[in-house]
Order: structure tokens, then C-alpha cells, then sequence
């Protein structure tokens, strides 16, 4: 397995659980400026409350932005913008099989 296709079943993994974590805490990650307040610590963003929740989604934001890091140290910039976009093309598959 290359390091790209490393890459790219990592973060596909990761940012499954992300998307999970964040309907568990009802936030809308895709929302312009929501994945910096995540970020930031801004709990009150979450319209439930699961704080277990929120504290795994913070790490594993933290942790996707590691990973891409990484990858784009290791094999450019472009793969690891490609890496990204397919896997949140995954994830919205994954998580809207019915809207294609």
C-alpha cells in the first residue's frame, strides 16, 4: 500500500467518526466558521449536550488537521488536497446514500 492510499483510508476513517460525533452533538461542521469554533473550544455551538462527544470530535479535528499535515509533507500539497476532497466525498456518501 502506498503512502497515499494510507493517507486517504486514514482520514476517511477519521473523518467518518468526525461527521458522527458531530450529529451526536448536533453541530453542522460543514457551516462556515463552525469547524474553527470547534477549534476553539466554543461548546456552545452544540445544540446537544454530550460533552464525551465533544471533547472525541475536538481530538479527532485536531488529529484530521495532523494527518493532512503529514501527508502533505510527505507526498505534496496536491495529494493531500486530493486526499481530502475524496474523503469527504466518502463521508457525505456515507452518510446521504440517498442523495446522490
Amino acid at each position: 500500500m502506498t503512502t497515499f492510499e494510507h493517507f486517504n483510508r486514514e482520514l476517511a476513517s477519521i473523518d467518518m467518526e468526525i461527521a458522527r460525533l458531530a450529529q451526536l452533538c448536533g453541530i453542522h461542521l460543514l457551516e462556515p466558521g463552525v469547524v474553527e469554533a470547534v477549534l476553539r473550544g466554543e461548546s456552545s455551538i452544540c445544540a446537544s449536550d454530550n460533552p464525551l462527544a465533544w471533547e472525541k470530535l475536538r481530538g479527532l479535528l485536531v488529529l484530521h488537521y495532523h494527518v493532512v499535515s503529514e501527508a502533505a509533507a510527505t507526498d505534496g500539497v496536491e495529494a493531500a488536497a486530493e486526499g481530502v476532497r475524496k474523503a469527504l466525498e466518502s463521508v457525505r456518501e456515507r452518510m446521504n446514500p440517498t442523495q446522490q
